[in-house]
């Protein structure tokens, strides 16, 4: 009977556990999710990473996601993105290299800005967020 008492405790005990490791910063409500944002464009002034800095890109956004929306303010500027050396860069389509001119699709992630102006988005936006993932669709014209 001693034992059943005892399983019966460390059983119940076990799920509580789980549920209490969620760190805050995992735990994130609806008023302040975290989202993905996809901006399609042209890029530029492509920099890697080192071991030590960050480097960057430049993209002139021609559009973005739902998450975005606000975004669509932003067409035909240019928005600058730190790229970290564990940003992951595609090519698609043949293409080999990411130089200026080349268009394709930047992924980051960053607070979703429900009522934020286009001026607010340019200024934000990068700097709360570094590039995850660049998908090189096409290659910059040749002169």
């Amino acid at each position: 009977m001693k034992k059943l008492i005892v399983f019966l405790v460390v059983a119940l005990a076990i799920p509580s556990v789980a549920f209490a490791s969620g760190s805050p910063s995992q735990t994130r409500g609806k008023s302040n999710p975290i989202v993905m944002y996809v901006l399609k464009g042209t890029f530029s002034s492509f920099t890697a990473a080192t071991a030590d800095t960050d480097g960057s890109i430049s993209i002139t956004v021609s559009h973005a996601n739902r998450h975005g929306r606000a975004l669509t303010a932003l067409t035909g500027d240019t928005l600058i993105f730190s790229v970290g050396s564990d940003t992951r860069i595609t090519f698609g389509n043949g293409t080999a290299t990411l130089a200026d001119g080349s268009k394709g699709v930047l992924k980051f992630r960053a607070p979703l800005l429900r009522h934020a102006s286009g001026a607010t988005l340019d200024t934000v936006l990068p700097a709360k967020a570094k590039a995850l993932h660049i998908v090189v669709q096409q290659a910059a014209p040749s002169p």
